[in-house]
């Protein structure tokens, strides 16, 4: 019997789900694509129901589940935090909130598959979260061998890890530990800027080329990079104290700002969401951009001096920044990078997987990432059908055939 292992990211930004049979990815989907709420944080149902669907197996025929987090993960450099920064009473209760939920994984699973938890016996695997971002980039690489490198905001208290990559496994280099991220740096000065959004950061990339770097030596006062890896200024941000606030019980997360006053001493007023954007907030965004880039770009660097090799595998929701990545090819010694589609936590439910499969389980590498086709799709027949159902509610319907539709499209991208 093929092996069936069901990866998930649950209760985390853009929740997911994918399914591995026999090694092979056969299906991968954001819950966000089901349910239509954006960067939804709940647990994926749909997304389950749907792999299973697409793989054409019952509930009962999953062999392992693998989960992209894992609560006794890095728990000595959690227990130290706590006795020296003290987090408030309300960050501490927020958190074993959020923990709570994602406790029983076997129960939620049953009842989304509407089956009784007794028929569930696969084993269910906790994965570290920067383990499964690797995992997505080294086993989904067409790479034997890779330098690897894991950016975000933070999973599992971790929010950077570099390895070096060979054959099915790899071998931690450093790790960044919470509460310095660069994920968090980027996000801290996104609300501050005034986008509230989770997952507004790519707006901040996008309006930094119409500024100019002027706070650039103050961004370089808010975060430095040390031998291995980058420290922030805690005094710019509330985070370690306060926690990060985040509101995602219908799912879609919410994230309340989390700078110090001190960052609107240097910067002035942060920009409320709907008021006019200057150039001097073009100009932070900018500064900001900047600053990313030099620290990644030294984190790249000293991963290419500690391992010498050519390959660079990138992953993790800073990987997102693609201004960035283009310079590790132009500014760095790495002649190739593999960035996997779903390079944030969306693509964790690949990691998990690949995880299981190849280290776990000790499985061989067959499969490669080629294209990000692993979710829903819709065939002519059923777009004519939506179509004509809702001609008589004013739409104009035209059918075109391929020629005359790709005409059309990009007469009016021109236009």
């Amino acid at each position: 019997m093929a092996v069936t292992i069901l990866g998930l990211n649950a209760f985390h930004g853009d929740a997911s789900a994918a399914l591995l049979v026999e090694g092979e990815l056969v299906a991968a989907i954001e819950e966000e694509r089901l349910n239509r709420i954006k960067h939804w944080a709940g647990f994926p149902g749909e997304s389950i129901r749907f792999c299973l669907q697409q793989a054409g197996i019952a509930a009962t025929e999953i062999d392992h589940v693998a989960v992209s987090f894992d609560p006794k993960a890095n728990l000595g450099k959690r227990a130290g935090f706590v006795m020296r920064q003290r987090p408030s009473v309300d960050s501490v209760v927020d958190r074993l909130r959020r923990g709570r939920k994602t406790r029983d994984l076997r129960a939620l699973l049953s009842q989304a598959l509407d089956v009784e938890a007794s028929a569930l016996r696969c084993p269910i695997h906790h994965v570290e979260h920067h383990h499964t971002h690797l995992a997505s980039a080294f086993l989904g690489s067409p790479y034997e061998k890779a330098a690897l490198l894991s950016i975000d905001g933070m999973g599992d208290f971790v929010s950077t890890m570099s390895a070096l990559g060979r054959d099915r496994s790899w071998e931690v280099l450093d790790r960044v530990f919470y509460p310095h991220s660069l994920g968090f740096l980027y996000n801290a000065l996104t609300l501050y800027i005034g986008f509230p959004h989770y997952g507004d950061e790519y707006k901040v990339m996008g309006l930094a080329p119409y500024g100019k770097p002027e706070f650039l030596e103050e961004f370089r006062q808010i975060v430095r990079p040390t031998i291995d890896g980058f420290e922030l200024n805690l005094d710019y941000f509330t985070h370690h104290k306060r926690g990060i606030r985040m509101e995602w019980e219908n799912g879609a997360p919410k994230v309340e700002p989390f700078h110090s006053s001190l960052l609107e001493k240097v910067l002035g007023p942060a920009r409320q969401p709907g008021e006019e954007c200057t150039p001097h907030h073009e100009d932070i965004a900018r500064s900001l951009q900047a600053v990313t880039e030099e620290i990644t770009l030294h984190l790249v660097r000293r991963l290419h001096e500690k391992t010498g090799l050519p390959r660079l595998c990138l992953a993790g929701g800073v990987a997102m920044n693609s201004v960035t990545n283009g310079k590790i090819l132009r500014e760095t010694p790495f002649e190739e990078v593999f960035i996997p589609a779903g390079a944030a936590d969306n693509g964790t439910a690949i990691g998990a997987a690949l995880h299981v499969w190849n280290r776990t389980l000790d499985q061989p590498r067959t499969w490669i990432q080629t294209h990000a086709y692993t979710g829903t799709d819709v065939d002519e027949a059923e777009c004519r059908r939506v179509a004509d159902a809702h001609g008589g509610e004013g739409l104009s319907i035209r059918h075109l055939d391929t020629e005359a539709l790709v005409d059309h499209v990009t007469d009016s991208i021109i236009d």
